[in-house]
């Protein structure tokens, strides 16, 4: 039949997509949307979370693990608002992610009235969204939904990928269409800039080059082309934050992440490069601190974007700019001749040295032992998803993945609260078990998708870092404001629930450990959900931090004669 309803046509659509989950919660007028979803059981997950910023941390995840579109939706009113973070998340982290918003009918919109609402829960979510997408629209008129679901796809799909959103008017969704008469959406044609012959030659030149890796490699999915360069070019490699799950930690190439937090030997391999191969990273203030120009300035450049605004936010003046596709300009520099003419051949041997030497300097608290502990007992197939605070940039500090094996965590925005709902979307495209690491404030802002996990069963292991404090927030209160502690701590107003009590009300297993030789693989049930809380003490901190304005020399100081020498190369 060519005639078809218009949330059919939504589903039907997202189906050929490759999306096989919908995350979300029920309202009156999202139920034709999800009524239809419920036609195609053999063939797409109706999922409900417990809140509507759940659902949308659920699908950036989801998006992300299966480097595909998401796909969540809410009712209008509290429902869309309640999914405006995770809409911002996805803007952020460029996380390729279709929403769904119910509205109320489109003649009872109060449209152009000066009036702040017509119908009930009428939400003008559009305006609200719009800073944060790629494309927002609403659906006023039926026949527009293949034209509307086209242009949204390939704007969240296309160059630096990122988030939509459609908003559903009631009477528009339960409209029918024939499919046959529906207009399209004509996408234009990408072009890329790469001076592929010009990169060639400055790296054969290059004494002592490096690559730069950001998260937008994953996002491109050029993993493989990243590996293949590293085999062809055997440079150290450094990594953004999010990216750090690039490469293994043990691999040849993998020299740690960049920044304020990031691991000592990779911001001073990073200040003694004179060729940085910078791949689909924003080179952002907490990289590469707060003066662009001080980073590396003897450094020459090559900045690797698919977005144009951010290669116009110089960071020096030996920029060579390449705009396009980071994976298919890795596959046409892999095809080139490299000769490395006048190539430092005491560089690797350098940064291996450099790696000895400062490779724990960072495990300065007991959380970093629990984590080493566990990444190195748990198997390759496991995920993690990390929430923001202090735990997880110990983790990123101390975690020794293997091989393939994936990091999730909310990079641009840092939302607390995502590392469970992003579990829950994370296994939904993998299928496979999944680590959720999180503070004990974090988890609390998502704490009910416990809900989601008990119900479903789902391999989800929870570890909660325990320190009774706000410690990142904490910790800055202690150094600029003289431990003048405000809702950071039990006595200055911030509490936890007992954990334990918690978790038995949703009948899932828990065990609680204070010591890092607790850690055993026997601790963990990778088929089934379980919480694992880890005690610390109450004043934990994160370090390094950044010193006097460069990266490469960072609070508290290493010995000063270790550092001497390293810098005198």
């Amino acid at each position: 039949m060519s005639t078809i309803k218009v949330t059919d046509y939504i589903i039907d659509f997202l189906i050929s997509k490759g999306c096989d989950t919908l995350f979300g919660y029920p309202g009156g007028v999202i139920c034709h949307f999800m009524d239809s979803a419920s036609k195609y059981k053999n063939k797409i997950n109706l999922q409900v979370n417990y809140h509507e910023q759940a659902a949308a941390f659920a699908a950036c995840a989801y998006a992300q693990a299966k480097n595909t579109i998401g796909a969540a939706f809410a009712t209008s009113g509290p429902g869309a608002t309640n999914l405006l973070t995770g809409i911002a998340n996805a803007w952020f982290d460029s996380a390729p992610v279709m929403f769904f918003t119910g509205q109320v009918d489109t003649f009872a919109t109060k449209d152009n009235l000066k009036i702040r609402q017509r119908g009930f829960q009428e939400t003008d979510i559009v305006s609200m969204a719009k800073p944060v997408t790629k494309y927002c629209v609403r659906l006023d008129k039926a026949e527009d939904v293949k034209y509307e679901l086209q242009k949204a796809y390939f704007l969240a799909t296309a160059g630096r990928k990122g988030p939509v959103l459609i908003d559903l008017p009631a009477d528009v969704q339960r409209a029918l269409v024939n499919k046959k008469l529906l207009k399209e959406f004509m996408p234009p044609r990408a072009t890329g800039i790469y001076h592929i012959q010009q990169v060639t030659k400055l790296i054969n030149q290059a004494k002592r080059p490096i690559i730069l890796a950001g998260a937008g490699v994953n996002q491109a999915g050029a993993r493989r082309e990243l590996q293949q360069l590293c085999q062809t070019l055997q440079l150290p490699v450094l990594t953004s934050m999010p990216a750090y799950d690039m490469l293994a930690y043990h691999h040849p190439s993998q020299y740690g992440f960049i920044g304020v937090n990031g691991h000592r030997y990779a911001n001073i391999l990073f200040a003694k490069a004179d060729l940085v191969l910078c791949l689909a990273n924003r080179l952002d203030l907490k990289q590469i601190g707060l003066s662009r120009k001080l980073f590396n300035p003897r450094a020459r450049l090559i900045r690797v974007d698919i977005d144009t605004h951010e290669l116009n936010y110089p960071v020096g003046n030996k920029e060579l700019r390449c705009r396009g596709d980071v994976k298919t300009f890795l596959r046409e520099l892999l095809a080139q001749k490299f000769t490395f003419t006048q190539r430092d051949t005491t560089w690797n041997k350098f940064a291996q040295y450099l790696k000895s030497q400062l490779e724990f300097v960072n495990d300065t608290e007991t959380a970093h032992a629990f984590i080493r502990h566990i990444s190195r007992i748990l198997p390759s197939q496991v995920s993690y998803t990390l929430d923001v605070g202090q735990h997880e940039v110990w983790a990123v500090q101390a975690l020794e993945l293997k091989e393939n094996q994936r990091l999730f965590m909310s990079a641009g925005l840092g939302s607390m609260g995502y590392a469970l709902p992003a579990a829950i979307g994370v296994y939904y495209a993998t299928k496979k078990p999944v680590i959720a690491m999180a503070g004990d404030g974090g988890f609390q802002m998502n704490i009910q998708e416990l809900q989601f996990i008990a119900k479903h069963q789902l391999p989800i292991n929870i570890v909660i870092f325990n320190n009774e404090a706000l410690g990142m927030i904490r910790q800055f209160q202690e150094k600029n404001f003289q431990k003048n502690y405000i809702h950071t701590t039990f006595s200055s107003g911030y509490s936890n629930p007992d954990f334990k009590k918690v978790v038995k009300a949703y009948n899932l297993a828990y065990v609680a450990v204070t010591k890092p030789e607790q850690i055993k693989r026997s601790l963990f049930d990778l088929t089934a959900p379980k919480i694992i809380e880890v005690k610390l003490p109450g004043e934990t901190l994160l370090l390094p931090y950044f010193g006097k304005e460069v990266i490469f020399d960072q609070d508290p100081p290493i010995d000063r004669k270790l550092y001497e020498e390293i810098m005198a190369y």
